[in-house]
């Protein structure tokens, strides 16, 4: 009786042992599931936004020679395109804040949360 006992109990430790070992190893995979998607999501932002970038530096600098010319001065074209710059900075700072913040939980949320 003693014996069997005992065996209950040595296999119990046993099966608890495999399911300790195999969750460390789901979370270990889960983990790098998680960490792929995160570092390949925040390639393509710094892709997308860097040749975003580009695009509005070009464009930029040739509205701001196109201004120049028809002002005909060349700085107030640069000045007034940067002035435009100013204030998206200045309405982005003000108002998007919380919107910009709701989109990184979500985004992020369901690449930790949703899987």
């Amino acid at each position: 009786m003693i014996d069997k006992i005992t065996n209950n109990v040595d296999e119990m430790n046993d099966h608890i042992q495999a399911y300790i070992n195999r969750s460390i190893e789901y979370y270990k995979l889960d983990f790098y599931k998680k960490s792929t998607k995160s570092a390949a999501s925040i390639t393509r932002a710094v892709l997308l936004g860097s040749v975003a970038f580009l695009v509005i530096f070009f464009i930029s600098f040739a509205a701001a020679a196109f201004i120049g010319d028809t002002l005909d001065n060349a700085s107030y074209g640069y000045f007034i395109v940067a002035g435009f710059y100013l204030l998206v900075f200045l309405l982005i700072a003000i108002f998007a804040r919380k919107p910009i913040e709701r989109m990184i939980l979500k985004s992020t949320s369901k690449i930790f949360f949703n899987d």
